[in-house]
């Protein structure tokens, strides 16, 4: 479905509700939230006037609480003035990190990270190994009491323990595990809410969100752009193409193999001035010579996803998530194309209004070659 941003000429009147502990607290003056991509937590800051606090959240609570958790809302409800949660959207549920308390200016500053935080600070050993990594997402769920979005996967994960990415019983995050686990399936991995999401990426029928740039008519007058301001960068090394070599061992044979994505050489050859592709090179240990090419096409495309990037600035709205696709539309350049979300941050206050900043990134079309 494709997604126009194209803001009403109406004014805008966008509300926002701050929970805490599950409790509405109308007592903020600014919050922002950030959303970034997957295998990330997505963040929050709250700035809370203790003045119009009550009671429960007095001063003392705050000197004293061990666990706080935090949910942000925000919307365009039909009466700005008598609304509730039910018709605004939840941004982030999340826990505080820390809490900054001003006696001088009466303001209370909190931020936190989503419900992935949980799953961030606890550490373990186990290495799951006779379970599929959707059957250990579905445990590490239920342990913290998350509401399970997991697509099934049929490989034990005891496959994945013979690569240089994956170490038995060492000690490290059930996120690690889980980012991990995702990388080789080929999944992402994300907390949304309490719900645990462990699903194959975005699909190309993703929705759409257009970003539309119409240049002055003569050159010299007003330029159209849904949105307020918008830029681009590309990394030329990155441009002159990227090509991965993994060196691998297979089970029951000796010696070392290496396969190449694309497989096309890197050298300059004699009278050639264009620079080579760039080389990255990995290991892997006791895979078959198809799991060290599916590694290498992972890799190229998370490597060729950074050459191109897009920022831009809009009026905030909740139709731009993480899981969308980004067409840019006007310029006239190659930058005409689509980008996937990296962050996206929105904020809200009583004097700039409801904003957001979008940063994406992708690779040119001509980047990608087919082995």
């Amino acid at each position: 479905m494709r997604i126009n941003p194209d803001q009403p000429s109406q004014v805008r009147q966008p509300r926002a509700i701050v929970n805490v502990n599950g409790a509405r607290v109308d007592a903020w003056v600014h919050w922002s939230v950030g959303n970034n991509a997957y295998s990330e937590a997505d963040t929050f800051q709250v700035v809370l006037a203790l003045s119009m606090l009550p009671a429960a959240f007095n001063d003392q609570f705050w000197a004293t609480a061990t666990e706080v958790f935090i949910e942000v809302l925000a919307g365009f409800p039909a009466d700005p003035d008598n609304y509730a949660a039910g018709e605004l959207t939840s941004l982030i549920y999340g826990r505080v990190d820390d809490v900054e308390f001003d006696p001088v200016s009466r303001q209370l500053h909190i931020s936190g990270r989503d419900l992935s935080a949980v799953l961030i600070d606890a550490r373990t050993t186990e290495s799951f190994q006779n379970k599929t990594a959707s059957g250990v997402a579905t445990l590490l769920a239920a342990r913290h009491d998350f509401v399970p979005k997991v697509t099934a996967t049929k490989d034990l994960v005891g496959a994945y323990y013979e690569t240089d990415t994956v170490r038995a019983n060492t000690q490290r995050s059930e996120w690690e595990v889980l980012t991990t686990l995702a990388a080789a399936e080929g999944f992402v991995v994300y907390v949304k809410g309490k719900e645990l999401h462990f699903e194959p990426a975005s699909p190309a029928t993703a929705d759409v969100y257009e970003l539309a740039w119409v240049p002055p008519a003569d050159g010299n007058g007003a330029y159209g752009f849904n949105g307020k301001t918008i830029s681009f960068q590309r990394a030329l090394n990155i441009a002159r193409g990227v090509v991965v070599e993994v060196t691998y061992t297979m089970p029951n044979k000796k010696g070392t193999f290496t396969v190449l994505y694309p497989n096309k050489g890197t050298s300059i050859k004699v009278g050639q001035s264009k620079a080579a592709a760039q080389l990255y090179r990995f290991t892997m240990l006791g895979v078959s010579r198809q799991t060290a090419l599916n590694r290498a096409q992972r890799e190229h495309a998370a490597i060729t996803k950074h050459e191109v990037k897009v920022r831009a600035e809009l009026p905030a709205d909740n139709l731009l998530q993480p899981t969308s696709v980004v067409s840019v539309t006007g310029t006239g350049t190659a930058f005409d194309q689509t980008y996937f979300p990296e962050s996206i941050v929105r904020e809200m206050d009583f004097s700039n209004g409801y904003t957001m900043s979008f940063s994406g990134k992708n690779h040119s079309p001509e980047t990608v070659v087919a082995s």
